[in-house]
């Protein structure tokens, strides 16, 4: 195994056991059983236990923006405003540990300073590529497609976050009015 296969065992070995025990109680031992590696190569990689979630975070996140790449370079433009926000309506149901993950990251950037730099890096990736498909769907128009953009992280990040703390939340309802919201921009366009 090379080492970049150790690396990513790694990280997603550490996906698996901060999602499952949280950021708070999860060890690097317990990192590494989970990778199947002796603990001194998860401190080779990794400085850090921050390192480490703020790794698999942008990788995620990374990983996540070239999806929705792909997404507008395949759906047609009047498909797009619902399958983009399809995406992280459907990560919140499908995926709620890279969520939890993320929360704890955020928390984590509002209480240490040293981990700010990385929580921020994070926020202008989604940003990014929230900004991507805006100036797409949205071409030829006068707005302000930085803070849309911001706004709809925000939105994303804080639909999902009521979801997981409610189940009976109705995230469907949500999604479609910010679709309405989104569609009408576009409207202004003609």
């Amino acid at each position: 195994m090379n080492k970049q296969d150790k690396r990513q065992r790694i990280i997603d070995a550490a996906y698996q056991v901060i999602a499952e025990k949280g950021y708070e109680k999860s060890s690097i031992k317990d990192i590494a059983h989970v990778a199947a590696v002796a603990p001194g190569l998860v401190h080779y990689y990794f400085t850090s236990k921050e390192e480490i979630l703020s790794v698999l975070l942008m990788e995620a996140s990374r990983q996540y923006t070239r999806h929705m790449e792909n997404i507008h370079a395949t759906v047609d433009s009047e498909q797009l405003p619902e399958a983009v926000l399809s995406e992280p309506k459907n990560r919140v149901e499908k995926q709620p540990d890279w969520y939890k993950l993320r929360y704890e990251f955020f928390a984590m950037g509002l209480r240490n300073s040293s981990i700010k730099p990385a929580v921020n890096e994070l926020l202008e990736n989604g940003r990014q590529g929230i900004s991507y498909i805006l100036q797409n769907v949205l071409e030829n128009q006068e707005h302000d497609i930085e803070s849309m953009s911001a706004v709809l992280l925000a939105c994303f990040d804080g639909l999902a976050l009521q979801k997981l703390l409610n189940p009976d939340f109705d995230l469907e309802s949500a999604y479609h009015v910010l679709e309405q919201m989104i569609r009408s921009l576009e409207k202004n366009r003609e």
